[in-house]
């Protein structure tokens, strides 16, 4: 037994050096270095409390055996006689073990240490002759205590099992993790040693650690290097999934000039704020990196391409609201978003795939920043987005679309809630795409480029005519009679273009369309600006039978004293409070103020962005009528509505 005393000297001594060395290295980032010197410490450290255990057991084993009571006729131990000679060793089992519990090869508990019923909140009294698993409640990568039993009966006598981040829940429902170290003994009869100790202190720091290598310290999003570490694993198991996703690159506009002006620190400060932005925007599982400077990555993980196209869109709609002030001065924020899907079969390079969203974000700025460009997934040696390619002529782009008609209509179903909602009509929002080049242009991309060239009022025209003509050329009746309702957006210039009204009743007696089958939307801000041109339009629609809509309603509580005077049907709610309504509270009270209002004007209430089944239940309960968002069904071409026909209302489009 001398031996011993040396060699625990040795290895305790070198666990030390080893130990100091390894956290100098990490300190100085030296990885490698530190990694083997970390490896030495630990295999030093087990070596000295498994030597130091069984020095100290062989001590008072003798001591040990002599206090237990055996069962005469099976030899099973029943219980110790002398408490006092075992607490004579309580001293080294602390030291050097942490906590300490022997049983019986069933699970009945001998013995527990003074350490161990600190960590178990149970006392010895309360703990022995029980059963392990009602004292040592372990939980953690499919492990019990009962099969941690198992694990050593069925192993060979004096094996050694060990177990690192095992959750251990207390007496009293506390949580703290354990690193555990078992094995079987015979002594008189077999028993099962557990030894363990408390290594909840060491996991936060761990996980503070890692937290602080993966995340940029200004606005807390993942960084660069962890981000793209997420994404290159996620392609590499994406062909077992079968998943789609979207990768998107944003890089704020016109940043330069905040930090020019009023300095980095004002700069920070609106990084943080759009970081936030971006965060309320998406959903819970999609990831938001700061990848340097005003350069942001998101991966929008199982999600089809046009909800990720309409996601970005419902970024800029919130970046358009935005104003950043500093010390008196305020800014106007905005975003070049380059979007890339990753179909299953997608097997870029990571630098190359990364390399392909920069691209489109690169000709998202080329097209007048402020855009959205989508890049399809091509072979890597295909040259896509020329930066030569991307002097864009807007006034001629969009010309060419209406005269050519280049412009494809999308349709997306609004969903009823209430059974109680009895309507002949299944309703449609009619939305507008541009394809151009190899992409496929969303409103966010062009319309900022048509409102500053004054062509909106025409681009509203054009939409109004091609309904009606395609209304006119297919029969969109559902088996039961009931009929399409068609909401068509209203821009501001349309608002205000004097003879918009006459346009629409000579477009009806045209195509001979049902004016009943027509809804109308203009948004509240664009109501209120022009509360005059809107009444005036308003009112005469209503006349013709035509239905009418106040979209994105409760931006603006000021809205509240005008609705009354104008002929509305339906009040679609903002979607910023509808994203947010599961966690925030206060969004879930406007969306409920917002329906009783309606309720009171006998006015049918409609949800925007309901992205998720949760979502879409609590709008239910709160008593909304219908729902439109990715969940309810994507956008899709409005000849496959006229191909196929119109179904029923369902959620069987949300796939």
């Amino acid at each position: 037994m001398q031996v011993f005393k040396p060699i625990l000297a040795i290895l305790g001594l070198l666990g030390i050096v080893a130990g100091g060395s390894s956290l100098f290295f990490n300190l100085q980032q030296l990885s490698n270095e530190a990694l083997v010197l970390q490896s030495i410490a630990v295999l030093a450290i087990a070596a000295y409390i498994i030597l130091a255990t069984l020095y100290s057991y062989r001590e008072y084993q003798a001591d040990l055996i002599r206090n237990v009571t055996f069962d005469k006729t099976t030899n099973t131990p029943l219980t110790f006689k002398d408490i006092n000679s075992i607490q004579q060793a309580e001293w080294i089992l602390d030291a050097l073990a942490g906590g300490v519990i022997a049983s019986t090869l069933e699970g009945t508990i001998l013995y527990i240490n003074n350490h161990a019923q600190r960590l178990t909140e149970f006392t010895y009294k309360e703990a022995r002759l029980k059963p392990i698993d009602l004292v040592l409640k372990l939980e953690g990568n499919h492990l019990s205590t009962q099969q941690v039993l198992e694990l050593n009966l069925q192993g060979d006598p004096e094996q050694h099992f060990q177990f690192e981040h095992v959750k251990l829940t207390t007496k009293t429902g506390q949580i703290c993790f354990l690193e555990l170290h078992t094995t079987r003994l015979s002594i008189q009869t077999d028993l099962i040693i557990f030894i363990f100790r408390d290594i909840s202190s060491e996991r936060k720091v761990i996980s503070r650690l890692y937290r602080q290598a993966a995340h940029d310290p200004l606005t807390g999003l993942m960084n660069r290097r962890s981000f793209e570490q997420y994404v290159a694993q996620l392609i590499q198991n994406n062909g077992e999934s079968l998943n789609t996703h979207v990768l998107v690159s944003l890089d704020l506009d016109n940043f330069k000039v905040v930090n020019d002006t009023s300095g980095h620190q004002a700069g920070d400060e609106l990084l943080k704020q759009v970081a936030q932005i971006f965060l309320r925007a998406v959903r819970r599982t999609d990831k938001v990196a700061r990848m340097g400077g005003d350069e942001f990555a998101i991966l929008l993980e199982k999600c089809a391409l046009d909800k990720g196209i309409h996601i970005m869109e419902s970024i800029q709609h919130e970046l358009r609201g935005f104003r950043f002030s500093w010390k008196g001065q305020v800014f106007n924020v905005a975003a070049s978003i380059g979007v890339l899907e990753i179909k299953p079969d997608y097997k870029g390079e990571i630098s190359e795939t990364f390399a392909s969203v920069d691209k489109a974000c690169y000709a998202a700025k080329a097209l007048g920043r402020n855009q959205i460009s989508v890049h399809m997934a091509q072979p890597a040696n295909t040259k896509v987005f020329e930066s030569e390619s991307m002097r864009t002529d807007w006034a001629k782009l969009l010309q060419d679309a209406m005269t050519q008609d280049h412009f494809v209509l999308f349709v997306q179903p609004i969903f009823p809630l209430q059974d109680q909602v009895c309507s002949p009509y299944v309703h449609f929002e009619i939305l507008l795409r541009l394809p151009y080049k190899k992409t496929i242009l969303s409103p966010g991309s062009f319309l900022p480029a048509a409102d500053r060239l004054d062509m909106m009022a025409r681009i509203d025209r054009w939409i109004i005519r091609r309904v009606f003509q395609l209304m006119s050329q297919h029969d969109l009746k559902v088996a039961n009679g009931i009929e399409p309702r068609f909401m068509i957006n209203l821009s501001s210039q349309a608002v205000q273009d004097i003879d918009l009204f006459d346009y629409i009743k000579q477009q009806i007696a045209q195509w001979q369309t049902n004016p009943k089958l027509l809804c109308f939307e203009i948004s509240e801000s664009v109501a209120i600006a022009n509360f005059v041109h809107t009444k005036r339009l308003m009112k005469s629609l209503s006349q013709l039978g035509v239905s009418l809509v106040l979209d994105d309603f409760g931006s603006g509580f000021s809205s509240l004293s005008y609705i009354r005077d104008l002929p509305l049907s339906y009040l679609k709610i903002d979607g910023n409070f509808v994203h947010n309504l599961v966690s925030s509270p206060v969004d879930a009270a406007m969306i409920k103020a917002v329906h009783e209002v309606g309720q009171v004007m006998k006015l049918h209430t409609i949800a925007e962005l309901v992205e998720d089944g949760e979502t879409l239940d609590q709008l239910r309960t709160i008593g909304i009528n219908f729902a439109q968002g990715f969940y309810c069904g994507k956008p899709y071409p409005f000849l496959e509505l006229c191909a196929n026909g119109i179904q029923p209302p369902s959620l069987a489009r949300r796939e």
